[in-house]
């Protein structure tokens, strides 16, 4: 059977679904602290950057930039090593993606019922299903499409994003700028631009690579440092609403992204056949004590009880440690690897959590990011287990993965306009408003009505892709 990463989709459903999750709660003043960001807790919801602990809501972002990393080099190497591309031309293909997805960011902000909603009647609704229409003819790739034709429909979504954020400033007058884009899409629009860079100089050099990670560490810290030449740089901006320099500092998770990334690559290409792995009794056994690792460290950091925390990941991952020495498999040596430099990360992140003030997602701390990226590791190697090794398949989460742009869209451009224009709107916010649970459960249903729209489309083979 062909090995896929099929562990990396799974990690990036997680992300987007938990995403999607997140933003459709209803905040209520009596729920519960650990539903939300951590620096944003109730009863008031105010940003407080003092709080220090993280949620599952402050894992969703970082789990989503490692599988970025980690698909630099599943995507780059296959264009350089089985198509035979040059690097020049790899360049190219990354700065176009860099470009769309620039573009998707802008035109995401000013679409939203946030500067659209003073539009009459329906004209709201309509206007963000008709910037969904524009989003599919922009990522959409069509396999029975020739390139040129692809090209062409990639080409006809610019000009109509382009009319559309036209129209809306000079024909509506809303308050539609350049200067307002989607702070996660622009974000990820420079990890893919800024990652790729790094990953592409540094593939035959993992010295290299940890060295640039060391070099943005140092920057950082230096940037502490008031009237220092890299407070300067770090604070640098040359177009704000489209660059700024501190975005770079997320390259702290995007590099342990693709080293894992790498790892797992050889792996699909030059493990051989897997040979009998470990028992299955002994699999159950590392993907319960990974699980609980996981779980271990998120109320710990988010309880504070940190040196609780700190022990007992120690003892778990020596025991995990021993598992993994029991599976001789190509599968077994993927998974030891990633469990190396997970353990790694995650040594790293504890080691730095009383630093900055605890860990924290805003202002992102050192800990955040080392942290993170080894709970995301750990991720990986649990769904490796339970997906090749124990046959458990997470299908819905899979396919919202391989297409994530689409859930990430669908619930603001797609769902809630149909709902509105429908006149559903109204019942889901009376059924939202009978309790505050009934505020998540409101969530629940929206993100699992997102699942359905993005598994439609892959099934279907209908991907966006930059």
């Amino acid at each position: 059977m062909e090995k896929r990463a099929y562990a990396v989709d799974l990690l990036r459903g997680l992300a987007i679904v938990g995403m999607v999750l997140s933003g459709q709660i209803l905040w209520h003043a009596e729920l519960p602290a650990w539903l939300f960001h951590a620096q944003v807790p109730p009863p008031s919801f105010r940003f407080d950057p003092s709080v220090p602990g993280i949620t599952w809501v402050d894992l969703v972002f970082p789990f989503f930039l490692f599988s970025m990393g980690a698909a630099f080099p599943l995507a780059l190497r296959k264009r350089l090593e089985q198509r035979g591309e040059s690097v020049a031309l790899v360049l190219t293909v990354v700065v176009r993606r860099w470009a769309l997805l620039a573009l998707f960011a802008v035109a995401l902000a000013n679409l939203r019922s946030g500067v659209t909603g003073t539009l009459p009647g329906w004209g709201s609704s309509l206007l963000q299903l008709a910037g969904w229409g524009c989003f599919c003819a922009l990522f959409m790739r069509i396999d029975r499409f020739s390139d040129r034709q692809n090209r062409m429909v990639c080409l006809s979504g610019v000009a109509g994003i382009a009319a559309l954020l036209a129209a809306a400033r000079w024909g509506w007058g809303l308050p539609v700028s350049a200067e307002r884009s989607d702070v996660i899409i622009l974000v990820l629009a420079n990890m893919a631009l800024f990652g790729s860079l790094v990953w592409l100089y540094t593939r035959n050099n993992l010295l290299a690579r940890l060295g640039v990670l060391a070099l943005l560490a140092a920057l950082r810290l230096g940037s502490g440092v008031e009237g220092s030449w890299n407070e300067a740089l770090w604070n640098w901006s040359p177009v704000p609403w489209l660059f700024r320099f501190d975005y770079l500092k997320y390259l702290c998770i995007i590099i342990p992204g693709t080293i894992a990334g790498d790892r797992i690559y050889e792996w699909m290409t030059h493990g051989g056949e897997d040979a009998p792995g470990a028992s299955r009794r002994r699999e159950v056994w590392t993907l319960v004590l990974l699980v609980t690792l996981i779980c271990l460290n998120m109320w710990g950091l988010f309880a504070r009880q940190l040196v609780v925390n700190l022990a007992a990941g120690v003892l778990l991952c020596l025991l995990l440690r021993r598992l993994l020495r029991g599976d001789g498999s190509a599968t077994g040596r993927l998974h030891r690897s990633l469990f190396g430099w997970g353990f790694f990360w995650l040594g790293l992140g504890l080691a730095l959590e009383a630093f900055e003030g605890g860990i924290k997602k805003d202002y992102a701390t050192f800990s955040y990011f080392f942290v993170t990226s080894g709970l995301a590791s750990f991720v990986l190697i649990a769904a490796g287990i339970a997906m090749r090794r124990l046959n458990v398949r997470f299908s819905a989460l899979v396919k919202c993965g391989q297409n994530p742009m689409v859930a990430y869209t669908a619930a603001g451009f797609l769902i809630m306009p149909l709902l509105t224009l429908l006149h559903l709107s109204p019942c889901l916010q009376a059924f939202a408003e009978l309790c505050p649970w009934m505020g998540v459960a409101r969530g629940v249903l929206v993100t699992a009505a997102v699942m359905a729209v993005t598994v439609f489309f892959t099934n279907r083979r209908l991907f966006w892709r930059t």
